[in-house]
């Protein structure tokens, strides 16, 4: 058990590395303009993913070891095949409708959401069966490879459009996907024959509350990329957006500990004590990391990124409280998550996001770059604020409870 949570800890900083990595050389070879064009495409994939992830996605681990796995993967690939069809007719008709999003990528924006979906649910399947070691593996080659291939086709072949990006992730999922295919089809021919069958629809109900959650969670800043109608914005914005969201690597670390922890524990009391604070050492190194930002140069972030980017410091800076927010929600978020609440999360999720849609529009048209960043920043804080008020009351906690240190100490020592 060590040594896997070891592993992973380690496969997930090697990857943090490495997407900042892939940032820094996109923006500063490819400039504002194609790297919001990218973006726009990943975004409209990740939507397309999340929905399809009803299904294919994470609450599907719980069904792997019980029932027939053939069964379930034949009926995977339908829903996946169908799902990225309908996605993908209703956003390219959302494209044409209200002009945004990116029309000429439409045919890379089917292949590649269903490449990636397809090399997702074998992710799924592996870590399910527990497969740790390979789906680590998997989970570093995959950026890994596309760090390598956007390489080349920067510095050798000298393409400096987004299909430079787009072939970049073609390589990189093929390789994935045809490595995680073998380990996938090497599963099916160990499992035994005498497994039972399932019903669809206990599948469907698990993950429905899951994605619905993840995706209001998306579209909650993402949302801002299409109204802000210029890519060289957007290029700006989703740049500022990455750096800032890397905060979110500590909470995002601590999140599967406490979320197993809570599944498998039966002291209430003491599981709301943990969780609170580890919620406030996640904010606390989360506030450390934002004001080492404020102290780092506006030219460094032109340096490494390009002259186009020279608002992102203060982009970054604007978004910081509501990714303060956040990390200090996700770790409750997580809490709730495990003991099956996720009606919880769907409500507040879906709160943020029905505040970004009435705030967006007017503040991205008045004020642009700062005004997607004031509607986020209000999204996050209404998100945080009913996942804490839904925990304070629960657990019977009160305001003091937030800056009443010494219990925590205590707490820490025992821990």
């Amino acid at each position: 058990m060590l040594k896997n949570i070891i592993s992973t800890l380690f496969t997930k900083g090697f990857v943090a590395f490495i997407n900042l990595a892939i940032l820094l050389v996109s923006s500063n070879q490819l400039g504002s303009d194609v790297r919001g064009q990218v973006s726009l495409l990943i975004l409209n994939i990740a939507i397309i993913q999340v929905i399809n992830e009803i299904y294919t996605g994470y609450a599907l681990i719980y069904f792997i070891p019980k029932f027939s796995l053939k069964k379930i993967y034949s009926r995977g690939i339908i829903w996946s095949i169908g799902c990225t069809i309908v996605c993908a007719l209703i956003l390219f008709g959302l494209f044409v409708w209200f002009d945004i999003g990116a029309k000429e990528h439409w045919i890379h924006l089917v292949l590649l959401s269903f490449i990636i979906i397809l090399h997702s649910f074998h992710m799924v399947i592996i870590l399910g069966k527990e497969k740790i070691k390979q789906y680590n593996l998997l989970n570093f080659l995959q950026p890994a490879t596309l760090l390598l291939t956007l390489s080349i086709t920067l510095f050798e072949l000298k393409i400096k459009t987004a299909d430079s990006y787009i072939i970049a992730l073609y390589a990189s999922f093929f390789i994935s996907i045809s490595i995680s295919s073998v380990q996938v089809f090497s599963i099916f021919n160990n499992q035994a024959t005498d497994k039972p069958l399932f019903d669809s629809k206990h599948i469907l109900k698990n993950g429905f509350y899951n994605q619905l959650a993840n995706l209001c969670h998306i579209l909650s800043n993402r949302l801002n990329y299409y109204l802000l109608g210029n890519t060289i914005l957007v290029g700006i914005y989703s740049s500022s957006t990455s750096l800032i969201e890397s905060i979110w690597l500590i909470s995002g670390s601590v999140s599967p500990i406490i979320l197993t922890y809570i599944a498998n524990s039966s002291n209430s009391n003491h599981n709301a004590k943990v969780t609170f604070l580890l919620s406030k050492i996640c904010f606390l190194l989360s506030l450390f990391c934002v004001l080492i930002l404020y102290f780092i140069p506006r030219d460094f972030f032109v340096f490494i990124l390009g002259a186009d980017f020279i608002h992102v410091k203060t982009v970054m800076l604007y978004l910081s409280p509501g990714i303060l927010c956040i990390s200090f929600a996700t770790i409750i978020s997580h809490y709730f998550a495990g003991l099956g609440k996720q009606h919880i999360l769907v409500k507040a999720n879906g709160a943020g996001l029905l505040a970004t849609i009435c705030t967006s529009h007017y503040f991205v048209s008045h004020y642009q770059l700062l005004g997607a960043c004031y509607s986020t920043i209000i999204s996050y804080f209404i998100t945080a604020s009913i996942l804490v008020i839904a925990f304070m009351k629960q657990n019977k906690l009160s305001f003091i409870d937030f800056i009443y240190l010494k219990k925590d100490f205590e707490l820490l020592k025992k821990s």
